[in-house]
């Protein structure tokens, strides 16, 4: 307990100014400790929610140790990436076919048609696959300006061979991204395979998703328009 102000025994008797203290100190409001303010309704008339103070072992992000008890092995434990990566080369492969649906696909009427914007069917096809892929591009190059641009209309096997060894050494160590329309193709397989044409464009030639990561390499970024295309990200997950 405090010690009573020498003052209160001033100017009258003692017991009396023992008992105007005391009176005195248990009217005052009673204030927070250590900064924290007290549960209850504050000034404004608003309900004060208790403070929350998280002081369990999980909460401590200064270990790294806590970090391995709650983290399994085979995830990644930082979400964060170490080093910046830039995305320097892009390479785009357009497999429209405009003009011939794939047997896999039946098209209602009315369905939607465009492609980047554009409607195949407004012009030549040849005129309306290289409309659409420069739309693509122009989109690509809002979000990265300083990339490196390559793209296949309706390629080859061949041709998507070159095209990704091609980026990837002029992308080096930096991340290359790997666009793939497919609408004018088969959907995937179950067995990891998207279509691409042969040089006569008369039949579908399957390519295998571990072909093109192998062309490709890594770091890499795939984005994949195509029916289906969740088969294609389970053969990925395989080859994690």
């Amino acid at each position: 307990m405090e010690d009573i102000d020498e003052n209160a025994n001033a100017g009258g008797d003692g017991a009396q100014g023992l008992t105007n203290e005391l009176s005195r100190r248990l009217t005052m409001k009673e204030q927070p400790m250590y900064g924290i303010p007290t549960p209850g309704v504050n000034e404004g008339g608003l309900y004060k929610p208790p403070p929350t103070i998280l002081c369990e072992e999980r909460h401590d992000a200064a270990s790294d140790d806590t970090d391995s008890k709650y983290l399994d092995n085979s995830a990644v434990s930082r979400w964060r990436q170490k080093e910046k990566l830039k995305t320097t080369s892009v390479a785009m492969v357009l497999c429209l076919n405009i003009g011939v649906d794939p047997p896999d696909v039946v098209k209602i009427s009315p369905c939607a048609r465009l492609e980047c914007w554009v409607d195949p069917l407004s012009m030549q096809p040849a005129k309306a696959l290289e409309a659409i892929g420069k739309n693509l591009q122009m989109q690509y190059e809002r979000w990265q300006p300083r990339a490196k641009y390559k793209i296949h209309l309706d390629p080859t096997v061949d041709d998507v061979k070159k095209l990704c060894l091609s980026c990837r050494r002029n992308a080096k160590n930096e991340r290359v991204l790997f666009h793939y329309n497919g609408h004018g193709v088969p959907r995937p397989t179950a067995n990891g395979e998207i279509w691409v044409f042969n040089s006569r464009y008369t039949q579908y030639i399957p390519l295998s998703v571990y072909e093109l990561h192998g062309w490709l390499g890594a770091p890499a970024i795939y984005v994949l328009d195509c029916s289906a295309a969740g088969l294609i990200a389970s053969s990925f997950r395989t080859l994690l």
